[in-house]
C-alpha cells in the first residue's frame, strides 16, 4: 500500500542521509561487516567485563572528593526547593556543570557500593558511551572494519582506559564532544536536506557537552561554522548571493532550536548558571580559559615550568609521548593524506572554471568534495583548542588531562587511516596487506601486555618516544593525580606483616602522607591512623614523585616502595628511630594471619592484607630495608601468635585540603 504524500516528504531527508551515508561508507562485503560489527560487540563485552572485575582497583584522585560533595549540593537546590544554595558558591565547582555529579550523586543512593567504588564504576559506565561514540564515528567514516579498529585504538590508549575510571570532570566531557562531532558530521553529510531527529540528537550532544564544562560551548560553534561554511560555499558554486539570505532563512529555525535544546541540557543541573542562563555561562567560560587557581611548577624536560606560563610545546610534547606509537603514525600520515587530496581538489576546481575540465561533477567527485570537507572538519575540531590555548597563554597542568576530550577523535583518524590504508594495499597485494595485519595484531598485544602491567595506573603510560615510564620519570608529570597512593596503603600493610606481624597485630601504625587527610583516611583502616597535630610522631611516610613529596624525610631509610616498569611511583619511608625498629625486630615471631581489620582469623580463611592490589613484584621492599635480627629469629616460637586485636583510634577531622 502507497504512503501517503505528507510520510513521503517526511521520510525524504531520512532517506537522502542514509544513501549519502552509503556512498561515504567503504565495504568490505556483507560478510566482512558482519563479522566486524560482531567483533566490535565482542571486544565492547570484554571492556565491560573488565569494568566489573576491576573498577574497585584504582584509587581516589585530588578531584573526586570535591565532586562528590558538588553533586550533593546540585541535588539538595532542588531537593530543598531552592534554599539549599551551597552549589552557588562550593568552591571553584558552581564555575562547572553538575550534570556528572548530580547523576553520580543520585547513584551513589541506591548503589551497594562505597561511595568512592560507586562514582569509579559510574564514571566508567559513562566512558563505554564514549567508547560507542567513538565507534559509531568510525564506522560513519570507513565502514565496520574502521569502526573495529576505532574501538580497538581507543581501548588500548591506556590514557583514555585509565581514566575512564576516576576522573569526573575530563571524562564525562570527552564523552559529549565525540558524540557532538559525529551528529555534526552527519549534519554536514546530509545538507541541504536535514532530517529533525538529526537536529535533536545533535542538540542533546551538545547539551551533554556543555553541561560538564563550559568549554562544550565550542562544539555549539561548530555547528554554526560548518552550516555557514556550507551556505557560503553552495552560493559560490551557483554563483549567486541571493542563495545566502535564503538558506539562512531556511537553517534559522533548526540551529534555534537546535541551541535552545542544547543551553536547556546544559542548565538542568548547573545551580549557578540557571539564575543568569545567558551570562553567567559565559562568564564561566572567560574564567576557565583564564583558570589560575592551582599555581605551581612542574618537570618538563631538563627544566621546572609554572602552570601559568607553560611553553608553547606543552601539548605536542605530551600528545607526542602520552598516545600509542601507531596513532601517532597514523594520524600523521592522515594529515598529510588530506593535505595532498585537498591541492588536487582544488586544482581541479580552479582547472573546471577555466573551462579546461568538464564542469559537472560526477558522483564520484561530489563524493570526494564531501570526504574533504570532512577531512578540513576533523583537523580544524583537532587542531583549534590547543592552538587557541597556545595563542591565548591559558594556563595548562596535569599532563594532557583537560584535553582528553581530543583522544577519541585521533583514535576515529587513526582507525579510519589504518583500515583505508589496508584496503588499499590489499588491491595491489594481499599478502603485504596481510603482513601489515599481522604487525598491528602484534602491537595491540604489546599494548595490552604493557596496560597489565601497568593497571591501576594506565594513565601513567609513556610511549617509546621519550623511552616509556622510565624515560619520562622526573622529566614529565606521571602520578599527578594521587591515584598510586591506594597501592601505596596496600603495600606498606603487606611488608609489615610480612616483616613484623606482632607488631602489627598489636596496634595502629601512624602514618603521615603527602595528599589530603580526608583522602588519606579512606585508605587507613584500623591498621593505621594519621598523624595529627600535637599528637605522637609519625612512623612511616608515604610520598610520591609529584612536587618532590618522595624526597622529603631523606633522613629516614627507604622501607618499600611502589614501582612499575622499575620506575619509582610512591616511596614510603620508615621514619622510626633505631631503638624502635630493633625493638620491634627482637620481638618478631610468627603469628596467625589478620583480617584486615587486624584480628586473628581462622587459618584456612586467612590472606595477606593488601594483596588483592599489590601485584607481585610491581611494589617491593628496598634494600635498605633493615632485616629481622638473629636474636629475633632464635627466639621465633612455632605455634602462632594470638593477641588481642587493637581498636583503631579515631582520628580527629581535618580542614579540607592539601598538604
Amino acid at each position: 500500500m502507497p504512503r501517503p504524500s505528507s510520510q513521503r516528504a517526511a521520510s525524504a531527508p531520512r532517506e537522502r542521509l542514509v544513501h549519502a551515508c552509503e556512498r561515504l561508507m567503504p565495504s568490505d562485503g556483507p560478510r566482512w561487516d558482519l563479522g566486524f560489527d560482531l567483533a566490535s560487540a565482542v571486544v565492547g563485552a570484554i571492556v565491560l567485563l573488565l569494568i566489573a572485575m576491576t573498577f574497585g582497583d584504582y584509587g581516589i584522585t585530588w578531584d573526586e572528593t570535591w565532586h562528590l560533595n558538588y553533586g550533593r549540593h546540585v541535588i539538595h537546590w532542588y531537593a530543598s526547593f531552592f534554599a539549599d544554595d551551597a552549589a552557588l558558591s562550593y568552591r571553584a565547582d558552581y564555575l562547572y556543570g553538575g550534570s556528572f555529579d548530580g547523576l553520580g550523586y543520585l547513584a551513589r543512593q541506591i548503589s551497594p557500593f562505597d561511595k568512592y567504588a560507586t562514582i569509579h564504576l559510574f564514571g566508567a559506565s559513562v566512558a563505554c558511551f564514549g567508547l560507542l561514540g567513538a565507534w559509531k564515528f568510525g564506522r560513519l567514516l570507513g565502514g565496520p572494519a574502521a569502526g573495529f579498529a576505532t574501538l580497538v585504538l581507543l581501548v588500548l590508549t591506556p590514557v583514555w582506559y585509565g581514566h575512564m575510571f576516576n576522573n569526573p570532570k575530563d571524562m564525562p566531557f570527552a564523552v559529549g564532544y565525540v558524540w557532538a562531532l559525529y551528529y555534526e558530521v552527519r549534519i554536514l553529510i546530509s545538507m541541504p536536506a536535514v532530517p529533525r531527529s538529526e537536529w535533536a540528537k545533535a542538540s542533546f550532544a551538545l547539551g551533554v557537552a556543555m553541561s560538564v564544562r563550559i568549554a562544550g560551548l565550542l562544539t555549539l560553534c561548530y555547528l554554526f561554522m560548518i552550516v555557514g561554511l556550507w551556505i557560503l560555499w553552495r552560493a559560490r558554486e551557483a554563483r549567486d548571493a541571493r542563495l545566502i539570505p535564503r538558506y539562512l532563512l531556511r537553517f534559522s529555525p533548526q540551529l534555534l532550536g537546535t541551541t535552545l535544546g542544547a543551553w536547556a541540557l546544559m542548565l538542568i543541573l548547573w545551580p549557578w548558571a540557571q539564575l543568569h542562563p545567558i551570562r553567567r555561562p559565559l562568564i564561566a567560560l572567560a574564567r576557565m580559559s583564564a583558570f589560575n587557581l592551582h599555581e605551581r611548577g612542574m618537570p618538563f624536560g631538563s627544566r621546572r615550568i609554572s602552570t601559568l606560563s607553560p611553553p608553547a610545546d606543552y601539548l605536542l610534547r605530551y600528545f607526542t609521548f602520552k598516545l600509542p606509537e601507531l596513532i601517532i603514525v597514523l594520524v600523521v600520515a592522515a594529515l598529510g593524506v588530506f593535505i595532498v587530496r585537498a591541492v588536487r581538489l582544488r586544482k581541479r576546481t580552479k582547472l573546471a572554471r577555466l573551462g579546461q575540465v568538464p564542469a559537472d561533477l560526477s558522483p564520484v567527485d561530489r563524493d570526494e568534495r564531501r570526504r574533504v570537507a570532512l577531512g578540513g572538519f576533523l583537523v580544524f575540531a583537532i587542531l583549534f583548542p590547543p592552538l587557541y590555548t597556545i595563542a591565548k597563554r591559558s594556563p595548562l597542568y596535569d599532563g594532557l588531562r583537560h584535553f582528553l576530550f581530543l583522544v577519541p577523535i585521533f583514535a576515529v583518524v587513526a582507525g579510519v587511516t589504518l583500515t583505508k590504508g589496508v584496503r588499499l594495499l590489499a588491491a595491489r597485494s594481499r599478502a603485504g596487506a596481510w603482513g601489515v595485519n599481522v604487525l598491528v595484531v602484534a602491537y595491540c598485544v604489546r599494548m595490552v601486555l604493557a596496560m597489565v602491567h601497568l593497571h591501576p595506573h594506565e594513565y601513567l603510560f609513556f610511549n617509546s618516544f621519550i623511552g616509556r615510564l622510565p624515560g619520562a620519570y622526573l622529566k614529565y608529570s606521571t602520578d599527578y593525580y594521587g591515584n598510586t597512593y591506594k597501592e601505596g596503603f596496600e603495600t606498606l600493610r603487606e611488608h609489615l606483616w610480612r616483616t613484623e606481624r606482632e607488631r602489627y597485630l598489636k596496634g595502629p601504625y601512624v602514618v603521615d602522607a603527602c595528599m589530603p587527610d580526608f583522602i588519606a583516611r579512606e585508605y587507613l583502616g584500623s591498621n593505621f591512623v594519621l598523624k595529627r597535630s600535637g599528637g605522637p610522631p609519625a612512623e612511616f611516610w608515604l610520598g610520591y614523585t609529584r612536587n618532590n613529596c618522595y624526597l622529603k624525610h631523606k633522613e629516614s631509610p627507604e622501607l618499600t616502595r611502589v614501582e612499575r616498569e622499575d620506575t619509582l611511583l610512591v616511596l614510603i619511608r620508615d621514619l622510626r628511630s633505631d631503638e624502635q625498629r630493633d625493638e620491634v625486630s627482637t620481638r618478631q615471631r610468627p603469628a596467625s594471619k589478620p583480617s584486615q581489620r587486624g584480628k586473628p582469623v581462622n587459618k584456612n580463611k586467612a590472606r595477606k592484607p593488601g594483596l588483592e592490589h599489590t601485584q607481585g613484584s610491581r611494589a617491593k621492599p628496598t634494600d635498605k630495608a633493615k632485616p629481622e635480627s638473629k636474636a629475633a629469629k632464635a627466639k621465633a616460637k612455632p605455634e602462632a601468635a594470638k593477641p588481642k586485636a587493637a581498636k583503631p583510634k579515631a582520628a580527629k577531622p581535618k580542614a579540607e585540603g592539601s598538604r
